[in-house]
């Protein structure tokens, strides 16, 4: 009775439209599918490309226009799965960016007041106390050191010298991507005075990966209310229809 009804339909003059339209439909959305296949094997390509260049990639530092110390490299991007062998994350919750870096700092101080006080420290009766404050944007400084000294018969004695210092030192690490080579850079900047950076490493993770894809698919949920296009079948026969319905999508049959 169904299959009568289904050729009935098919065979009816006055739904040869419908079926072109629904026809064109399923051809349009192959078409594009193939086009998104398509895409994501030049990206693949250059992808390996890039990371090429950027394991031969050395980092570079230099000043910018404000004065910072700045830093950069090119970073890789990486599978989900090929990450693994590199970090260690909590299952279900991987890193999106990874950014490692080693500073040097080398900065020489001047100007700073010395003042003489008597004391007594150990063996020792007097001190020099040297002090510095400075800041620069976000980042500052504070060094005190204390030199304690004796004199002798006319000789110096020196003591150790205790130095407290404090350091607050703003460094922003940002992840850049070029529009058209779609090269990703580690960008390093601080505002203290003296930094060097002396190595880098960005990894960027392909949220197009299977293993990220894989994520997003547990996510999902099968059962869902949506808007529906397409044929039903009533008591009188399969008719096109237009409404919100319940449904149901298998996990393996989305993408």
């Amino acid at each position: 009775m169904i299959l009568k009804n289904i050729l009935s339909f098919l065979v009816n003059p006055k739904n040869s439209r419908l079926i072109v339209v629904v026809g064109i439909a399923v051809l349009v959305m192959l078409l594009l599918r193939q086009c998104e296949q398509t895409r994501k094997a030049e990206g693949e390509v250059t992808r390996i490309e890039n990371n090429w260049k950027a394991s031969q990639d050395t980092i570079r530092n230099y000043k910018d226009k404000n004065g910072n110390s700045v830093a950069e490299i090119l970073a890789l991007t990486l599978t989900l799965e090929e990450v693994k062998k590199e970090l260690e994350f909590e299952k279900g919750k991987p890193p999106v960016t990874v950014i490692k870096y080693e500073t040097k700092i080398v900065e020489k101080i001047v100007e700073v007041p010395v003042t003489v006080i008597d004391t007594t420290i150990g063996n020792f009766s007097s001190a020099a106390v040297i002090s510095s404050e400075s800041s620069w944007g976000k980042s500052s400084r504070k060094v005190k050191t204390t030199v304690p000294y004796s004199f002798t018969d006319g000789t110096a004695t020196f003591g150790n010298a205790t130095i407290d210092l404090e350091q607050n030192i703003f460094l922003t690490a940002s992840i850049l991507r070029d529009k058209k080579t779609k090269e990703v850079f580690v960008n390093l900047s601080t505002d203290y005075p003296g930094t060097v950076f002396n190595s880098a490493q960005g990894i960027v993770i392909d949220q197009s990966s299977s293993g990220f894809r894989d994520l997003q698919y547990q996510s999902r949920k099968s059962i869902g209310v949506g808007l529906q296009l397409g044929l039903g079948f009533t008591g009188t026969g399969i008719s096109p229809y237009v409404g919100i319905g319940l449904n149901y999508t298998p996990k393996f049959l989305q993408w």
